[in-house]
């Protein structure tokens, strides 16, 4: 499944914005619990996925730009 990229309401970045909507109207329209329970699940991975990747691109952009940073630090 391809990855998409959309900003939510609160300008929190979805890496699969496609799977999270899917999941969230899927389980609205489950009817029995363990099923919904089941897509629920997947959906807590998914969101849990995008934040792991979250934390791997900040952690890359604050080496990327230690300089940077260090720089505006020391200017206060």
């Amino acid at each position: 499944m391809p990855h998409h990229s959309g900003r939510g309401k609160y300008g929190i970045r979805v890496y699969n914005i496609d799977l999270v909507r899917q999941l969230c109207a899927d389980i609205t329209a489950e009817k029995d619990p363990q099923k919904a329970q089941d897509l629920l699940s997947l959906l807590q991975a998914v969101l849990k996925e995008d934040h792991e990747e979250a934390r791997i691109r900040m952690v890359f952009l604050a080496k990327q730009y230690a300089f940077a940073i260090s720089d505006a630090k020391a200017a206060d």
